[in-house]
C-alpha cells in the first residue's frame, strides 16, 4: 500500500483520489482551497510540513502557479505525478526542477494525458527536425466568448502557454518529449461549433513522419472525457498497478 496526496482535486484529481482508493491505496492529504468534501484524510489549503511526511507520491492537479509555489516543499517530500505541464514553458522553473528533483532524489512523472503517442515522440527526439500542434477547442473552454471560427493564437508552444495556461497541457507535454518549446509550434482554433477537444500533432525528422489525431468530447469544461482515463492511467503505472501487462 502507498500513501497518496494531492495538490488540487478537481475533476481530474476526484477521479485519481478515487482511483487510490480502488486500488487498495491510501489518500495521504489533499491541499485545494475549494476541497469542501466530508474526509477520512486531512484537507488543507496551503502547504503543511505535517501533512508532507511519510507521502510515497503526489499529484498535481491544480494550476501551473499552484505547482511553481509549492513544487519544493512537496519535491522534497515525494516523487510527483505533474499534470500543469505548462509551468514548464518557464525554462528557469524547467531547469530548477529538474535540479532540485536530483537534489531530493526524487523523480518527476509526466502524463500523457488528453494525448497518445508521447513515448515515440520521446524516443525520436534526436532526429526530429520538426514538430506542430493544432487544437480545437469551444470558445468557451479557452475562457473566450467568440460567435465564429477563430485562430486565436499561432506560434512557440512556449508562447501559447504562457496565454492559455490551463489549455495546452498537451502543447507543452509534445514539447517536453520532443524538441522543447521554441522549436515546437502551436496552432490554437476556438471554435463554437466544436463539440470536442481536438489535437493534430505532426512530427518529422530524418527517415521519420507521422500525424496523431485524437479528439474527445467534452465534460462541460476545460477537460476531456478521455483525460481521466488517461490520468488513472498513468497513475497506475507509477504505483505499479498494472494487471497482468503494461505497454511501456
Amino acid at each position: 500500500m502507498k500513501r497518496v496526496g494531492f495538490l488540487g482535486c478537481g475533476k481530474i484529481g476526484r477521479a485519481l483520489l478515487n482511483r487510490v482508493r480502488e486500488t487498495g491505496n491510501e489518500a495521504a492529504f489533499v491541499q485545494d482551497i475549494f476541497y469542501k468534501e466530508a474526509a477520512d484524510f486531512p484537507v488543507v489549503e496551503t502547504a503543511d510540513p505535517a501533512v508532507l511526511q511519510h507521502v510515497d507520491l503526489i499529484v498535481e492537479c491544480a494550476t501551473a502557479d499552484a505547482l511553481v509555489e509549492n513544487f519544493d516543499a512537496m519535491i522534497a517530500a515525494a516523487d510527483m505525478l505533474v499534470f500543469s505541464l505548462t509551468a514548464f514553458s518557464d525554462e528557469e522553473f524547467l531547469c530548477h526542477a529538474k535540479s532540485k528533483a536530483m537534489e531530493c532524489g526524487h523523480r518527476i512523472y509526466f502524463p500523457h494525458g488528453a494525448i497518445l503517442g508521447l513515448d515515440g515522440i520521446s524516443d525520436a527526439r534526436a532526429i526530429m527536425s520538426g514538430a506542430s500542434i493544432e487544437t480545437v477547442k469551444s470558445p468557451k473552454s479557452l475562457g473566450l466568448d467568440l460567435a465564429e471560427r477563430t485562430v486565436v493564437y499561432e506560434g512557440s508552444t512556449r508562447g501559447a502557454c504562457r496565454a492559455f495556461p490551463r489549455n495546452v497541457n498537451v502543447h507543452a507535454a509534445v514539447a517536453l518529449a520532443g524538441i522543447g518549446f521554441d522549436r515546437t509550434a502551436s496552432r490554437i482554433v476556438a471554435d463554437p461549433a466544436a463539440s470536442t477537444n481536438s489535437h493534430i500533432i505532426s512530427i518529422e525528422g530524418e527517415g521519420i513522419q507521422f500525424t496523431i489525431h485524437v479528439s474527445s468530447f467534452t465534460t462541460g469544461g476545460v477537460t476531456g472525457v478521455y483525460t481521466p482515463m488517461s490520468a488513472c492511467g498513468s497513475l497506475d503505472r507509477v504505483l505499479d498497478n498494472r494487471g497482468e501487462y503494461c505497454f511501456v
